[in-house]
């Protein structure tokens, strides 16, 4: 009998591709049965219970993750295996990297057939076999170069090109330090680098890979591991992540590069912030595909990874079927490598350096990459002395990092990019998702994908453009005027009008370093002028006094936020005797709420958080009634009180971030709205004048005169001395429903944004919790390449399941993190965007402040405050705390 060849049934799933039939997955996500692995990319990996593989791939996959050696079903290449007798099964070469392999199906009964590229390319290299396709009805194949702008330079010329770069390095007397992953070009270079008579030092991780491959047959140079010494002709290969390392950081002479496919696109060296790229790459280009697509002619053709849809519809328009077996959201960019000691960007055809904003940004844009605080405070000192006084105010105050209050957000900000640039969502996060901020996603996309700049932007423009929407009520009204702007303008402006927007100079704003150069830039004291700067809320301003020799001039700006002053924390009683030197202690209860400042003038009245945000939306009841307070400034508590108790932190919490038309939107599911009070405790404006430089006793004096009532409280103060008196207090301050104490001294004056000895914070909530790491996220900023955001969990002893308790990124320094996230990248189960969930085997020991009930976790718990106290290298995931020991805690 003659039977009618049937289609082979494929699935796009969201742990991957399935084909049913066999139940047999093809790279997928997460933990199946049986799967196909293709190659030993942490981006193809998942912890099948039973692997179909290489030998090469195998052997690697036990290098380098671990893997035991009873879950791989073993193929060579070329052999047949027969498959519960209605399937045979065939390996053959990928070209991709090492090992890399295709997958041919053929259904017995019919013959139908089947082929999955996996990665591939069809040109040759140093160290991994030439792809070998086979014709097939069905064709599976990736497509991440699928659009003609990526078309390769032949490989000879971008080998030239990296020979070249390295003997220029040398001959400076700099290292040469090329990145590339650790399983696949590291090898290519390191045998490239071999011929041509060059050692090669190695990060960790490439030496690892590198010795497995050498076990494989592989002939490699021996490679030896990087140090403080570096001998003549060498250099250095590592991980992209591996810039950001305090090791690499160290080095001041060298050189570094990107070898990456990508490398190819006009903002490539912006991208990944270093001296050069080199498109060298392991994918098959767009012209390979094309070429493949024929070899192959395959009935029907599912495209993944990449440009998935836009290769299909090119198929389609030649007469194939072919569609995307998933939306466009594969794409996989590279780790970014920033921290390089210089930024060289290439200017694209539509990046004009006329504009003032795009010269400017290019300068902001060098102050940011320089290492040594001396030499970028001597820097801005130089661009604010080169500015008019109409340039000086506005950009010293968007510097200066105040919020804006344009009612724009990361969404909407996001939002405009696609826009204007007739993007979807999944494009913006292929690059976002790599970037430390916003700002050089909007500079890499508009580079990409922009028309030429029809506008030239100076800083009182887009000072205009800023007033336009600060009034502005509807914010799809900004997003689209924000979209309408950066079409304009030159992608060097785009990202500057974007760090304005998202306050992200990356130019020390936090640590106080524009206010430095202000100071060092007029011959004025920094003291003085960061306290200026405290006082009237507005740095350009300040500058154009102390230009002017009038600092002194300035007062507290009432409705403008302010840095409170803060607390030392001391754990026990004798630190508290030790630190403050005095016999009689004047204690307050720390209270278990949200720092906050109210600023009241003329019948208008201010909230602002301690992070110096407005809160007036989120506590309108509070605003309403201090409209009839007298002028002043209080600092203080907002606490959560109901029916004459005081509530915690958590129950406050369900306030935090929900504006009065939010709740009245709500109204009908909410039974009711958790009452506040602000709970005064210092005074620093009233009577008419400034009272911050007086002592505090005289600021008390000051509070006390004042006649307040629900919902404003003054906090209690008790004059007491000696130990035990003080653990009573603390005592009686817990009795009470509060933290624990705060204790003053009396003589102090009010120092906005120092934690100092004056104010000290008695805290005796010293618990932790032993929790082991089950998902680790990228972290932002100086942070983007490495893995510090880590989710923990518990175990429920009654299930023997883990629990997630919350997520901590803080508490480890450096070194920690860059340990962490080697090994975090070499225990990764699957991933989604930035989240890696990975084995759990970390363990961390946390600290917090407060526990309770919460449905946000499966735990049911949530921590206050919680923080990395150490990591556990002495437990594992057995040792972990329990959940129902977090729960007795409540």
């Amino acid at each position: 009998m003659v039977w009618e060849k049937q289609e082979i049934r494929v699935q796009g799933r969201k742990d991957g591709i399935y084909l049913p039939e066999i139940d047999l997955w093809l790279d997928p996500r997460g933990t199946k049965d049986l799967a196909f692995i293709s190659h030993a990319h942490a981006d193809h990996f998942s912890r099948p219970k039973r692997a179909i593989c290489s030998r090469e791939t195998a052997y690697l996959l036990e290098k380098r993750f671990g893997l035991a050696a009873s879950n791989f079903l073993i193929l060579p290449y070329g052999e047949v295996l027969d498959w519960k007798g209605a399937w045979e099964l065939r390996l053959s070469p990928a070209g991709h990297i090492i090992g890399s392999s295709m997958l041919h199906l053929t259904r017995k009964s019919d013959g139908a057939t089947l082929l999955y590229t996996g990665d591939f390319k069809t040109r040759s290299s140093r160290t991994s076999e030439m792809a070998k396709g086979a014709a097939a009805d069905i064709l599976i194949m990736e497509t991440t170069f699928g659009k003609p702008e990526y078309q390769f330079p032949p490989r000879e010329l971008t080998e030239q090109a990296i020979i070249r770069f390295v003997e220029q390095a040398m001959e400076e007397q700099e290292l040469p330090i090329l990145c590339a992953y650790a399983l696949g070009k590291a090898q290519e270079l390191s045998s490239l680098l071999d011929a041509h008579g060059f050692s090669v030092a190695a990060h960790s991780s490439v030496m690892e890979m590198n010795e497995a491959c050498r076990d494989l047959g592989v002939t490699l140079p021996t490679l030896f591991p990087w140090s403080g010494d570096w001998p003549v002709k060498t250099v250095l290969i590592c991980p992209p992540s591996a810039l950001r390392s305090q090791k690499l950081r160290r080095i001041k002479k060298k050189r570094t590069a990107m070898v990456s496919g990508w490398g190819i696109q006009p903002s490539a060296r912006y991208r990944y912030q270093v001296d050069e790229v080199f498109p060298l790459s392991d994918h098959a280009d767009y012209a390979e595909l094309h070429a493949f697509v024929e070899e192959i002619d395959a009935s029907i053709v599912y495209t993944v990874h990449g440009f998935t849809r836009e290769f299909a519809a090119e198929l389609r328009a030649k007469g194939r079927k072919a569609w995307s077996l998933f939306r466009a959201d594969q794409l996989e960019w590279n780790l970014i490598a920033s921290g390089a000691p210089r930024l060289s960007v290439s200017g694209s055809s539509n990046d004009s350096l006329e504009s003032p904003l795009a010269r400017l940004n290019e300068i902001l844009n060098d102050v940011a990459k320089i290492g040594s605080r001396l030499m970028k405070r001597k820097s801005l000192v130089d661009l604010i002395r080169s500015l008019s006084e109409e340039e000086m105010i506005p950009l010293l105050s968007w510097l200066s990092s105040r919020p804006l209050k344009l009612g724009i957000g990361y969404v909407s900000m996001r939002m405009a990019l696609m826009k204007a640039y007739g993007l979807n969502l999944t494009e913006v996060r292929r690059v976002s998702d790599q970037q430390p901020d916003l700002s050089r996603t909007a500079r890499i996309l508009a580079t990409h994908y922009a028309k030429p700049a029809t506008l030239l932007l100076s800083l009182g423009d887009l000072d205009q453009w800023l007033d336009r929407w600060r009034i502005q009520p509807k914010s799809l009204y900004v997003v689209a005027e924000l979209a309408e702007l950066i079409r304009m303008i030159s992608p060097s402006e785009v990202e500057f009008v974007y760090r304005v927007i998202a306050g992200e100079f990356r130019v020390g704003i936090a640590s106080g370093m524009v206010e430095e150069a202000v100071a060092d830039a007029f011959g004025v004291s920094a003291l003085e002028l960061a306290k200026a700067h405290m006082l009237c809320g507005d740095l350009g301003r300040c500058a154009l006094l102390a230009k002017a020799g009038k600092l002194s001039e300035v007062q507290l700006a009432i409705g403008t936020a302010i840095k409170v002053m803060l607390a030392t924390t001391v754990s026990d009683s004798s630190g508290v005797i030790d630190k403050m030197k005095s016999v009689e202690l004047w204690v307050e209860d720390k209270f278990d709420g949200i720092r906050a400042q109210l600023h009241v003038s003329s019948g208008e009245a201010f909230l602002f958080s301690r992070d110096l945000r407005c809160l007036n939306e989120e506590f309108p009841e509070i605003i309403s009634m201090a409209k009839h307070l007298p002028d002043c400034v209080l600092d203080g508590e907002m606490i959560a009180y109901e029916e004459g108790r005081r509530l915690s932190f958590f129950d406050l919490q369900t306030r935090l971030g929900k504006t009065h038309r939010d709740r009245a939107q709500a109204s009908l599911f909410e039974p009711h709205v958790i009452p506040v009070h602000f709970m005064a405790f210092d005074i620093l404006y009233g009577e008419g004048r400034d009272l911050w430089s007086f002592s505090l006793e005289d600021r008390r004096k000051r509070l006390d005169q004042m006649d307040l009532s629900a919902p404003f409280e003054k906090a209690r103060v008790d004059r007491i001395s000696g130990h035990t008196a003080l653990d009573e207090a603390f005592k009686a301050a817990r009795a009470r429903g509060n933290e624990g104490l705060m204790i003053k001294d009396p003589t102090s004056v009010y120092q906005f944004g120092k934690r100092g000895q004056a104010w000290l914070k008695l805290k005796k909530f010293d618990i932790t919790l032993d929790c082991v790491v089950v998902r680790a996220q990228q972290g932002h900023g100086r942070r983007a390449g490495v893995l510090s955001d880590y989710t923990f969990a518990l175990r429920d002893e009654s299930t023997g399941n883990l629990c997630i308790l919350g997520k901590a990124y803080s508490g480890l320094s450096d070194v920690e993190i860059e340990e962490l996230t080697e090994f975090f990248e070499k225990t990764t189960i699957e991933t989604h965007r930035k989240v890696r969930y990975v084995e759990p085997r970390i363990v961390l020991e946390i600290a917090f402040d407060g526990i309770r009930s919460s449905p946000r976790h499966d735990s049911g718990l949530a921590l206050r405050f919680p923080r990395i106290k150490a990591i556990r290298r002495d437990k594992s995931v057995t040792d972990v705390d329990s959940l129902q020991f977090a729960q007795s805690l409540l």
